[in-house]
């Protein structure tokens, strides 16, 4: 296992609370969650890159819909069955 150090971290109320309830969601300690997030956004920050998670968002949902719109052009006989494909990996592979 990695050696962790320990360090103080202040986080506002709110802040706090959006931990604590992602925390319990996933049965994870607020540590965990924490190292997990750093773990994600560092990377970015040392590129110079900010996190804009609304268009983030945005750039997934728009790729979505742009891959279901040609999905049920292209092959509409195998659309439902990439969405429950897709749904299976999530499972599998990311814990949704």
């Amino acid at each position: 296992m990695t050696k962790l150090i320990q360090c103080g971290l202040s986080v506002s109320p709110p802040q706090y609370e959006r931990i604590k309830r992602l925390a319990q969601q996933h049965g994870r300690r607020q540590s965990e969650c924490i190292r997990s997030m750093i773990d994600f956004a560092l990377p970015l920050f040392e590129l110079g890159q900010k996190v804009d998670f609304a268009r983030l968002i945005t750039m997934l949902e728009f790729n979505t819909l742009a891959l279901d719109t040609l999905v049920q052009k292209a092959a509409p006989d195998e659309a439902d069955r990439l969405l429950d494909l897709a749904i299976e990996h999530a499972q599998t592979y990311h814990g949704a």
